[in-house]
């Protein structure tokens, strides 16, 4: 028989020396049931542990005066919680009373998510949301994309702050600042008329989807030679207000022209 635990204390805030701070919560035995006696240690201090991972092999008894009177089936005790394992708070052999401690956990705070799974403990949070639904505080922290070609990789604030300052200082050893230069009109033209008697030299021919109208691209006089010199005092960032994926269309079509003088927005 196995037992996820349901009765849990929120414990004191653990400062971490870097990234989010976890809260560390105790993982209590369920008030009401019959006392258990553990016999085997599933994790360690330092082990991380999704919801549902088995804590601990015990064997829950019947006592009369402290003396066992029925022994029964073994349950696997499971943590209704991701996060890692501070302290194991019982002994082999021990008897765990009703609402006694069993481990201390420092919860995951899902700072770094990606398509719904947790970078940092690898929790499904699409199927923790359909079972908790109806819970007043967030599953993640992670609100912030930072990736504009990966919006499905969100961070925290934390995390997105730390990743701002790193590229705060990388500009200033490199002794640059940012520019932002638009793609349409500025660095490229693009029609959806064709003339037939323009010659096709240095014309980027697309669609963007079947059924889509075909696209014709070409790069405005002096672009590459505007984007090499500037390189060189700029990090440059090209954006548009079209669509994503005709940004990054164009974008994978030119790199070989651009280098490394821009990073796609």
């Amino acid at each position: 028989m196995e037992d996820p635990l349901a009765d849990s204390g929120g414990g004191d805030c653990g400062a971490a020396a870097e990234g989010p701070v976890g809260q560390l919560s105790d993982i209590r035995w369920p008030t009401g049931s019959v006392p258990l006696r553990l016999l085997e240690w599933k994790v360690k201090p330092g082990s991380l542990v999704n919801v549902d991972a088995v804590l601990a092999l015990c064997s829950p008894i019947l006592e009369e005066k402290g003396v066992d009177v029925a022994r029964l089936p073994e349950r696997k005790v499971k943590s209704d919680r991701a996060g890692v394992v501070k302290e194991l708070c019982c002994q082999l052999g021990q008897v765990i009373p009703p609402g006694g401690v069993i481990v201390r956990i420092e919860e995951c705070s899902h700072p770094i998510v990606m398509k719904g799974l947790c970078a940092e403990c690898g929790q499904d949070l699409t199927q923790l949301q359909s079972t908790n639904g109806n819970q007043q505080t967030p599953i993640s922290t992670a609100t912030v994309s930072m990736v504009h070609s990966v919006p499905e990789l969100m961070v925290s604030s934390e995390q997105a702050e730390q990743l701002g300052r790193e590229d705060q200082q990388r500009l200033h050893r490199n002794k640059k600042l940012v520019l932002m230069v638009d793609l349409d009109q500025t660095l490229i033209h693009t029609t959806e008329q064709h003339c037939q008697r323009m010659s096709n030299k240095g014309i980027f021919h697309f669609q963007l989807g079947r059924g889509e109208p075909m696209l014709h691209t070409r790069l405005r006089p002096h672009c590459k030679e505007f984007l090499e010199k500037i390189a060189k005092l700029y990090e440059l960032h090209v954006f548009t207000f079209g669509s994503r994926l005709y940004a990054h269309t164009i974008a994978g079509n030119y790199r070989h022209q651009w280098h490394r003088s821009f990073l796609p927005f």
